[in-house]
């Protein structure tokens, strides 16, 4: 009986190990960097909604690294500051090659999403970047084309991941038509729509279709101001609202300050002024000192959540953004533009 017993125990444990050995398969990044020498390489990634950080030393232009699983499958490597390369985290080896004069341009081959990453950069993203340095008064005409060019690659690369990460990001900060995003996102292989990045793409394309623009009503939400005191926007309904989406760290937000003082003031009978601050919650501290170093008159709100919450909700992926609302709460006019927005507003009534 005991034999029979270390025999079914032995057993069980041989084939964990052939059920572990086929789950758990090693991602190595292997690198060959032209002038990188023996500097060192840093690789960001987010396991468990927690920012993480590994660093590995180059020796003589070369580097390895067996990568960890991340959340959204999806690691960020650097060799210069301000500058990353995505790469997937794929079972099997990934090379990685470029050149430290052009540490930008990284090439990572030998699994299938990287393959399909690196293809986009050479035969769209790399050549829109070349042509933004030589035409940088064309950029209008240069984005329309790399907006182009992207739409066609995701529609010939419906079985990657790639296209559904690219999907999500055109639908930021493009003015495709919804329909067209509709149509790439139906493309995509049910592999691909089930994945995170598929996923993502989905609720982005619900974003865009339910976002407050003019004509529509804006939905209501509850906030807390600078001292935590819950505020809903349904309690200025009777007034004309401008929302005044901006955040601390943003140049031309602070810029616009003293223009959106006047026209506060100017129409202050008619029009009650809220600022939406884009902050997270550790820079609680910093926007109410900017509040108070601006003197900022109007109401300030923020949930705190970054890009979350009403910020994506509202689809704002320009700061500063002014939403003017009619009594009803309807959108009359969505801009970045304070000169737009102060137009609109000479509309409404005579100056008082």
């Amino acid at each position: 009986m005991s034999k029979l017993v270390t025999l079914c125990a032995l057993f069980c444990l041989i084939m964990s190990e052939k059920v572990i050995g086929q789950t758990v398969k090693a991602c190595h990044i292997i690198g060959n960097i032209k002038g990188l020498g023996n500097q060192t390489v840093t690789f960001f990634y987010e396991q468990q909604g927690i920012q993480r950080r590994d660093t590995v030393r180059a020796v003589n232009d070369h580097f390895s690294y067996l990568a960890k699983p991340s959340d959204d499958g999806i690691i960020n490597l650097q060799l210069i500051p301000q500058r990353f390369s995505t790469i997937w985290y794929e079972p099997g080896t990934i090379t990685v090659a470029g050149t430290m004069s052009n540490a930008g341009h990284l090439t990572a081959l030998g699994t299938l999403e990287n393959q399909v990453s690196t293809e986009h950069n050479q035969q769209v993203e790399w050549q829109f970047e070349q042509r933004m340095q030589a035409h940088p008064d064309s950029m209008q005409a240069l984005e329309a084309q790399n907006r182009k060019a992207t739409l066609a690659f995701i529609k010939a690369h419906p079985k990657a991941r790639t296209s559904a990460w690219l999907l999500g990001w055109q639908m930021r900060y493009d003015a495709t038509p919804i329909e067209q995003y509709e149509q790439l996102q139906h493309l995509l292989s049910p592999d691909v729509q089930a994945s995170l990045q598929g996923t993502d793409a989905a609720k982005r394309l619900t974003i865009l279709k339910n976002q407050p623009i003019v004509g529509r009503k804006a939905p209501d939400f509850t906030m807390p101001d600078t001292a935590g005191v819950a505020v809903s926007l349904s309690r200025f309904r009777g007034q004309y609202v401008v929302l005044d989406f901006w955040g601390h760290w943003c140049g031309p937000c602070i810029k616009a300050i003293p223009h959106l003082k006047r026209l506060q003031t100017q129409y202050a009978s008619q029009v009650q002024v809220i600022g939406i601050g884009m902050e997270a919650a550790d820079d609680k501290q910093i926007w109410q000192q900017t509040i108070r170093k601006q003197q900022i008159p109007w109401l300030q709100l923020s949930d705190l959540k970054g890009d979350k919450g009403v910020i994506e909700q509202y689809n704002i992926n320009a700061f500063p953004t002014y939403l003017l609302l009619d009594q009803q709460g309807i959108v009359v006019e969505r801009t970045s533009d304070l000169a737009v927005l102060e137009q609109k507003l000479k509309t409404l009534s005579p100056k008082p």
